[in-house]
């Protein structure tokens, strides 16, 4: 079962300071929280793959250690595969020279992974340092949907409210799957940094369809993209998690919660 922090359901309703949601909402809020919790199937995908760093220098590249690792599996299940040769992986080989040196320097202005250019300046601070990067997505499945549209017909208010929960659900979801790669990542010595989303700042929503592809979305999770990169069920979250071994003592919440936000050299 996932937990839910009621607060967030709360805020995605639109309550600020004060202003508290009266009684009848307040249970409305709690019957909708324990019926998606028994219905939804969470599920989840990630991948591990070495980022290949591109220097502003006449040296060209440079290919930094990491292995490849892939999760895929239900939440109710204890299935965890792993694969060498995954689809998306991309070979360098004599193209590049690989090292054990992550990137610390700033005349690298663009990185790749998995076949993915990036010249986003937002993720490549985040990545600064960073040898490896997973790629996720997450989801709850077609259940949240299903509720919304069901409720829209009769009580818009209830509506609204499987909205708010599934939003904050699918953000715990995500929260529980990063505490997995931090624990996986950390048993090879390697830190995680906090998770960037297609769509935040520069980082294009267009890559969507590279995770789309190398994830096998449709077939590992079961999630589709629209002509807008819009995810289908709506419940769903990709990201990329940058790996290091530098530990940066970055807050699982994200930049935006921690005390260092403003100062970090690795912010997003």
């Amino acid at each position: 079962m996932i937990d839910i922090n009621k607060n967030e359901v709360i805020r995605y309703l639109g309550y600020r300071g004060i202003t508290k949601p009266d009684e009848h909402l307040n249970q409305m809020i709690d019957e909708c929280i324990k019926e998606m919790q028994e219905k939804v199937s969470p599920r989840k995908v990630y991948t591990t793959f070495p980022i290949l760093w591109e220097s502003s220098a006449e040296e060209g590249h440079t290919e930094l250690d990491g292995n490849h690792v892939d999760a895929v599996d239900s939440a109710n299940t204890d299935d965890t595969t792993v694969n060498e040769d995954a689809e998306g992986a991309e070979s360098n080989e004599g193209e590049v020279s690989a090292v054990n040196v992550a990137n610390t320097d700033s005349s690298y202005k663009k990185c790749s992974f998995a076949g993915i250019g990036v010249s986003s300046g937002n993720l490549l601070k985040n990545l600064k340092g960073c040898s490896e990067i997973v790629l996720l997505a997450v989801t709850l499945g077609p259940v949240p949907d299903m509720l919304v549209r069901r409720s829209e017909v009769r009580d818009i208010m209830r509506a609204y409210t499987y909205q708010a929960v599934g939003a904050a659900m699918v953000e715990a979801w995500c929260d529980e799957v990063n505490d997995m790669i931090i624990e996986e990542a950390g048993k090879r010595g390697l830190y995680a940094r906090p998770r960037f989303s297609p769509g935040y700042g520069d980082f294009p929503l267009e890559v969507q369809k590279d995770f789309e592809k190398i994830l096998d979305m449709p077939k590992s999770i079961g999630v589709t993209l629209s002509d807008s990169l819009l995810m289908t069920p709506t419940k769903s979250i990709t990201a990329v998690i940058g790996l290091s071994e530098t530990d940066a003592d970055c807050h699982k919440g994200g930049c935006e919660v921690c005390s260092m936000h403003e100062t970090c050299e690795f912010s997003r």
